[in-house]
């Protein structure tokens, strides 16, 4: 068990005992006990099994839970129930908008949002596109897709840039040996298969989002432009 564990151990179990404690004070002994009891379990469980996963994913929503709970019973029981309440609901709005950042982000992803991105990698589209479809977030790791639907001209342009660069490794029909980017420098990969043209690297400067392996995937028939950037 590491440092930060250990710690984030020590706090959850702290806020578990205010979760008892203060409505148990306040005369609410069953709200304590179901509180406390069931956050301790849940806590040592996932603490017994070793699960980094379930650390990583429901420890944060439990610190939450226990933030505004708390936050609630504290007020309540210097009796002003109506401030514990508009306090919990500001709280709950905000956590709530917190977990779904990365769906907003997506729902608000912009034609604005796609050039920025695109200049970063010193790519520019002259006509107009249409955005398929876009993806941002991740788990352990992060990662920002997008699928544009680009102009002749543009992908023409785009797919020259890739076949004519002093990175451009050929075209490859034998899908098991295609080529790609070492992490460890940040050479560009370019090549094409029979259906795709691709260009690879990684970056030594993260963009905003803290990605910096980037790939990008022309199709040929469709006349798309796929986007992943990663930080992994």
């Amino acid at each position: 068990m590491n440092a930060f564990t250990i710690i984030a151990t020590l706090i959850l179990y702290g806020l578990t005992f205010l979760c008892f404690f203060i409505p148990f004070k306040k005369g609410q002994r069953q709200t304590g006990y179901i509180a406390g009891g069931t956050l301790a379990v849940i806590i040592t469980l996932t603490l017994i099994g070793n699960l980094d996963f379930l650390v990583i994913f429901i420890w944060p929503l439990i610190i939450m839970f226990q933030i505004i709970f708390i936050s609630y019973w504290t007020f309540t029981a210097f009796n002003k129930k109506k401030t514990g309440l508009v306090l919990s609901t500001i709280l709950t709005i905000g956590f709530l908008l917190l977990i779904m950042q990365p769906w907003i982000l997506d729902w608000t992803f912009s034609k604005k949002d796609v050039t920025k991105i695109l200049s970063f990698h010193n790519i520019e589209l002259k006509d107009d596109f249409k955005i398929l479809k876009n993806e941002a977030g991740g788990f352990r790791d992060y990662y920002e897709t997008f699928t544009l639907k680009l102009s002749d001209s543009d992908f023409n342009r785009i797919s020259q840039t890739i076949k004519t660069s002093n990175h451009y490794k050929g075209h490859f029909t034998d899908y098991s040996n295609l080529p790609s980017a070492d992490y460890k420098t940040t050479d560009t990969i370019d090549f094409e298969t029979d259906n795709h043209f691709e260009r690879e690297y990684w970056a030594n400067k993260k963009m905003e989002n803290g990605t910096y392996h980037f790939r990008f995937q022309l199709d040929k028939k469709d006349k798309e432009l796929s986007y992943i950037g990663s930080d992994e």
